[in-house]
């Protein structure tokens, strides 16, 4: 799956959905999409399902442009927001009309079991939970042996112990050489089970990489992070050239060991004299949310000049 210079301009809207973005997801490889809510993110899966044409740029699978065409749409297994599956169908019945449009279903039995549907089979899909309707969704994507997969926040709305089963079922179609390009909200998770990460904000791909490339060496970035801070805070850090992330009463500040330590030092030192004011101080190694919040905010402030 290829994006190559894609943008999406929706009518009456002063801003594209998607600006100039280009990426590519492999065979055999999961990338997590991140992105707060109106960053592209449906959008761009939405273009290589063949549901939303670029403006300009260009959307390929498997080496062509993609189309609205039969042929292509069974290279690609799409799940997303809304289905429109007709809620009164039973489980069995709409995963044997889904299978019934293809020469080859593939194994779909196996892929029903993996899920935990096989003991719903009898149920409405409407009586359906939340993240029982999310998982039947993801088998209903796989039927017909997709050589890609699209999931639009396919974890949604599930408990942690199944979010984790259903990451493990996409390994295993990773396993099997399926290309997948996955959304998801939780940071966590993306840090967790992406081969590789893209963060979209107000359209524009402004951070992507393997985890390790995206988050740095295990020991090489630290995080100092002030809990429950003063405003001045902010202007204190800034007038110091201290680069400041994140909003809210959580302020994070990225640097490397030895520079959190002795500023923490600092920090506390301030407060001691009354010149700050916050709950608590935390010192760690560096994580996505502190990657993320420091690139979304790096952009902004890129947008504002």
């Amino acid at each position: 799956m290829q994006w190559r210079h894609a943008v999406k301009h929706y009518p009456g809207a002063a801003d594209p959905a998607l600006d100039d973005v280009s990426f590519n997801v492999r065979p055999g490889e999961i990338v997590v999409l991140v992105g707060p809510n109106g960053s592209g993110k449906t959008t761009a899966m939405e273009m290589i399902s063949g549901l939303r044409p670029p403006t300009s740029g260009e959307v390929r699978i498997d080496g062509q442009p993609v189309r609205p065409a039969a042929a292509q749409r069974a290279l690609i297994g799409v799940q997303l927001q809304e289905t429109g599956l007709p809620q009164r169908l039973k489980v069995r019945e709409a995963i044997r009309a889904v299978a019934a449009l293809y020469a080859d279903p593939g194994p779909v039995e196996r892929i029903v079991a993996q899920l935990g549907l096989t003991e719903r089979a009898a149920q409405a899909i409407d009586s359906l939970s939340g993240g029982w309707a999310r998982r039947l969704d993801v088998a209903l994507a796989c039927i017909g042996r997709p050589r890609a997969l699209v999931l639009d926040e396919p974890t949604s709305g599930i408990d942690p112990v199944a979010r984790a089963e259903l990451w493990e079922f996409l390994r295993l179609r990773r396993a099997e050489g399926v290309a997948v390009l996955a959304s998801t909200h939780d940071l966590s998770e993306a840090e967790a089970y992406a081969d590789r990460l893209l963060v979209l904000d107000r359209g524009r791909l402004i951070l992507q990489g393997t985890v390790e490339e995206v988050l740095g060496p295990a020991d090489g970035r630290w995080r100092l992070r002030l809990i429950g801070a003063d405003p001045s805070v902010d202007a204190w850090a800034r007038a110091r050239g201290l680069d400041l992330v994140g909003t809210g009463e959580v302020r994070v500040l990225i640097a490397d060991k030895e520079a959190v330590t002795a500023m923490a030092d600092v920090i506390e030192a301030a407060r001691g004299r009354g010149e700050l004011r916050y709950q608590d101080i935390l010192k760690g190694p560096i994580r996505l949310e502190d990657v993320f919040a420091e690139a979304v905010s790096r952009a902004d402030r890129g947008a504002a000049a």
